[in-house]
């Protein structure tokens, strides 16, 4: 198969496209089930005038959804319609109710073809999608590229969350014109930093020398050091083997700037320059296949996959040597190498980059924070360490190999003396953060993290809805349907009641009809956390008013406190949380949104998690091994 890959004179092509054409793909429906002619009867019949294109209430149109086949890819939304009707709750009371005759034929029918559904006949591994870095992913690459920090990811804007929750994921990463000379910028600014005639540091004097690492004797011999240079260089800028065309490019690029009259190592520069806003270079490009069928990635692709999954940067030598001799596709060195890159200091990105987006807390902050005048105690250096304490907590689990449950019944936690003292724990001195015991109190497990209740609060106050959703969406993956129109305002006779606590505020709202299905589901896992205040200080009273911090799971299990939602959680809803955390770190290592065809390798890496005591490097092992991280195709046309 031959390997195209895109060339320099393609590039503002290239940008057009991407800017005009966003990168989903269309799908061939594989494994469609048909809806009974009985069963679309019934969904008309009952449904659709609430649930239809005319009135689409709660954003839910069955009409249209009954006709995205196979029904799997709305798994949850149809799972969720099956509850509704066995509990009773549609269609409402003041419309036409269906026959108990027809709810069972209608919920059996919706079960069966979701739970039955078999997802190993579909031979998906999903679509590559041409993607640039992401900001953090580019200041990464450079300073890996060049052996030295540069600072360029702050100035680009924020990079978007697609569906998938991670900023990495190849259906928001446009690339749009005024990020053209974000690129240009960022160069100049790795260039000044690395390769300066005049170097600030030892550090900086380190990536000059290891770039220059050979000099031209005289005139004669610099087109051949010129050479050699680019030789050595581009390979690792563009992390994949290059052609002599692409080295002409440079070397032609940097022989009119000495014919300037540019100095040797100027003119390198400007070389080195034109790479770094390559295409090439800042985007994920790969091999396009004869055709639309699934293929395995190539060695080098795997490496990039493998090092943007666990580094958020590009491989290193180690990498691309066993990729360039194609020793990386064999399982055994596979899994030595994902060994050897979890013990290496770039894999604390699952940390400060994975768990901080699908958890939440990178926000806090940036986008969350407190007055200063106000609140003195609520520093930069506090919010750090929180943020500092669930991403090094995070990593522990991989690099000690834990079991995927200690994310929430851990024993120990990250803190320093400030954020400590903020806890109100002693015996913990200076600004390093260090791994403390929490067998004495209540801080193990992200529930319990500063950084995790503070984003889930409102401004000076908690929010048992906020907390309550947040578990059941971002930790369980199991969201609750979203609220009916005014579901949120609280009746004003309620709200200004000064006699009633929050719970029991909240608690008389939540009886509403419309509210209280939901709110049964959300609200006790959030009174579970009330001993928390809204920037996870412990409290057992709330304006002289004892907390009740008891709830209860929907299946009748009762639970008070952190500690007995912890246990709660880990007791009776494990697989969800298992499977939760499957599916964010498999959508992440993609760089892509799941697809209900992901399901296969979802289900293969649980049963291979669940052998192993659902260990941490097992998940990265599995995801890494899966078909979906191996293999690849590309989008069909219409």
């Amino acid at each position: 198969m031959r390997c195209r890959y895109l060339p320099y004179q393609q590039w503002f092509t290239q940008l057009a496209l991407i800017f005009l054409i966003a990168p989903s793909a269309i799908y061939a429906q594989e494994n469609p089930e048909t809806l009974t002619d009985e069963i679309s009867s019934i969904i008309q019949k009952y449904c659709v005038d609430c649930h239809g294109p005319d009135e689409s209430q709660a954003q839910l149109n069955l009409e249209s959804l009954s006709r995205d086949l196979p029904l799997v890819k709305h798994r949850r939304t149809w799972l969720t319609i099956v509850d509704r009707v066995v509990g009773g709750e549609m269609p409402p009371d003041d419309a036409p109710q269906l026959s108990e005759d027809e709810r069972d034929q209608l919920t059996s029918f919706l079960s069966d073809s979701i739970e039955r559904f078999d997802y190993e006949a579909i031979k998906n591994p999903g679509f590559e999608s041409i993607r640039r870095l992401t900001s953090r992913e580019l200041e990464f690459t450079l300073g890996d590229l060049f052996g030295v920090s540069v600072d360029v990811a702050s100035k680009f804007p924020v990079d978007l969350s697609g569906t998938s929750g991670f900023d990495n994921s190849a259906n928001t990463l446009f690339i749009q014109p005024q990020l053209l000379d974000r690129y240009i910028s960022a160069a100049d600014e790795a260039i000044r930093v690395a390769l300066s005639d005049y170097p600030e540091s030892a550090e900086q004097k380190a990536s000059f020398d290891h770039f220059f690492h050979t000099k031209p004797k005289g005139d004669q011999e610099e087109p051949k050091t010129a050479s050699r240079l680019i030789s050595t260089f581009l390979p690792r800028a563009y992390r994949r083997p290059v052609t002599q065309a692409e080295m002409d490019t440079l070397l032609t690029r940097y022989k009119k700037a000495r014919e300037s009259g540019k100095s040797f190592n100027e003119s390198m520069r400007l070389a080195v320059k034109l790479a770094l806003i390559s295409p090439n270079f800042i985007m994920h490009i790969g091999e396009t296949p004869a055709d639309s069928k699934p293929m395995r990635v190539s060695s080098i692709e795997l490496a990039n996959r493998l090092s943007y999954f666990l580094w958020a940067s590009m491989p290193d030598n180690e990498l691309l040597q066993l990729a360039a001799s194609g020793k990386l596709h064999d399982n055994a060195t596979l899994m030595k190498q994902v060994d050897r890159m979890i013990d290496d200091p770039r894999a604390q990105t699952l940390g400060t980059v994975f768990a901080s987006q699908w958890l939440g807390f990178e926000d806090l902050g940036t986008r969350i924070r407190l007055d200063p005048i106000d609140n003195p105690w609520c520093t930069e250096s506090l919010m750090t360490a929180m943020r500092e304490e669930t991403a090094m907590f995070f990593v522990s689990l991989i690099t000690d190999d834990r079991s995927v449950s200690e994310l929430i019944s851990a024993d120990y936690t990250f803190m320093n003396e400030e954020l400590a003292s903020h806890y109100r724990i002693e015996g913990v001195k200076g600004i390093e953060m260090r791994r403390v015991s929490t067998a004495e109190n209540v801080r193990g497990g992200v529930l319990s993290h500063g950084s995790v209740l503070a984003i889930t609060s409102f401004p000076y106050r908690t929010s048992p809805v906020i907390r309550g959703r947040w578990i059941l969406t971002d930790l369980l993956g199991t969201p609750p349907p979203p609220p009916p129109p005014g579901a949120d305002e609280i009746d004003e006779e309620i709200a200004f009641d000064e006699g009633l606590t929050a719970r029991e505020k909240l608690e008389l709202h939540s009886d509403s009809p419309r509210c209280a299905s939901c709110h049964k589901q959300i609200d006790p896992l959030g009174f579970g956390l009330e001993n928390f205040d809204f920037f996870g200080r412990y409290r057992t009273r709330n304006r002289r008013q004892v907390i009740d911090s008891k709830g209860q799971l929907p299946d009748g299990t009762v639970f008070r406190g952190a500690d007995g939602l912890k246990e709660a959680i880990v007791t009776h809803r494990h697989d969800d949380l298992v499977h939760q955390v499957i599916r964010k770190m498999l959508s992440y290592s993609l760089g892509r949104q799941l697809e209900y065809y992901d399901e296969a390798a979802i289900i293969r890496i649980g049963k291979a998690l669940e052998a192993n005591e659902f260990r941490m490097k097992t998940l990265i092992k599995q995801i890494v091994l899966s078909y979906p991280f191996q293999y690849k195709q590309h989008q069909t046309e219409n």
